[in-house]
C-alpha cells in the first residue's frame, strides 16, 4: 500500500478517536461535575460547555499538526515497519495527551468549583459587613492537655403546654 494510504487510515483513527471518547468523557463526566459544582449548577453547565470546546480545540490542532503531506525522508513509496509505528506512535500520543488531560481536569475540577463557589458567595453578599476580628484575652491561662472545663449545668425544661385548656371540640 502507499505511504498516503496509511496516512489517510491514521487520520481517520484520529477523528474517530476523538468522536468516540469526547462523548463518552463528557457522557461519564456529567455526575462528577454536577457533584463539584452542586452549589451553582448554571456555572457547572457553562464550565462543561467551555470544556467541550477546548477538548475540540485541542485534538483538532493535534490532529493537524501530524499530519503528513509528504513521506518523510528516509520513507519509501510503499509503506515498511518504520512508517506503520510512525503512525502508531502518532495515535498512541494523542490518547496520552488525552488521558493527561482528562486526569489533569479530574484533579482541579473541586479546586475550579470550589472556587467558583465562593465567588458566587462574594458575589451575592457584597455589602456584607466583615465580622471583627477575635480578640483573645492576653491574661487567659492556656489550658493543658490534662485540664478540662467544668461542664455546665442544662437549662431547666419549659413548663409542659395543657392542650386541653388550648382546644377544645366544639370550641372553634
Amino acid at each position: 500500500m502507499d505511504w498516503w494510504i496509511l496516512e489517510i487510515i491514521t487520520v481517520v483513527t484520529l477523528i474517530a478517536i476523538v468522536a468516540i471518547l469526547g462523548p463518552l468523557i463528557k457522557r461519564f463526566g456529567k455526575a462528577y461535575a454536577a457533584d463539584v459544582f452542586r452549589a451553582n449548577p448554571r456555572t457547572g453547565k457553562s464550565y462543561l460547555v467551555l470544556m467541550d470546546f477546548a477538548y475540540y480545540m485541542i485534538f483538532g490542532a493535534y490532529i493537524l499538526f501530524v499530519i503528513k503531506w509528504e513521506p518523510d525522508k528516509g520513507w519509501a513509496q510503499e509503506v515498511n515497519a518504520e512508517q506503520v509505528q510512525g503512525s502508531i506512535a502518532r495515535i498512541g500520543g494523542m490518547i496520552l495527551l488525552m488521558g493527561l488531560l482528562h486526569g489533569l481536569n479530574v484533579l482541579m475540577l473541586p479546586i475550579i468549583g470550589r472556587i467558583f463557589t465562593l465567588n458566587r458567595r462574594l458575589d451575592e453578599a457584597p455589602d456584607a459587613p466583615i465580622p471583627p476580628p477575635i480578640e483573645r484575652p492576653t491574661d487567659a491561662v492556656p489550658a493543658t492537655r490534662h485540664s478540662q472545663a467544668s461542664p455546665q449545668p442544662l437549662a431547666p425544661p419549659p413548663p409542659p403546654v395543657d392542650l386541653g385548656s388550648v382546644w377544645q371540640p366544639g370550641n372553634t
